[in-house]
């Protein structure tokens, strides 16, 4: 078995950042929170896509219930499977 040596005679890949913080020559600052130059804003807030998706879970879990679930841990097993493809179709769509 061979062993690597730590300095295995590689330059240490470049991030664009120098190991004070600063940018490299020529880059931009990163800025917390800036959006993407081509990036749409979201079709709904955070606040309205959470209340959908608790309103999915709690109507479907509802039918479940109503249309005769064999107990309440079912009715809620098909809300939470409600709930989980509703959130995909809203992080596609978005």
């Amino acid at each position: 078995m061979s062993r690597r040596r730590r300095g295995s005679g590689r330059a240490p890949a470049q991030s664009g950042a120098s190991r004070s913080g600063e940018p490299a020559q020529g880059g931009s600052e990163w800025v917390p929170g800036a959006r993407a130059p081509n990036r749409q804003p979201p079709r709904l807030s955070f606040v309205a896509q959470v209340g959908v998706l608790v309103a999915v879970f709690a109507v479907v879990s509802l039918i479940a219930d109503l249309a005769g679930a064999a107990n309440v841990g079912v009715a809620l097993g098909i809300g939470v499977i409600a709930f989980a493809i509703a959130l995909v179709v809203m992080i596609v769509k978005n």
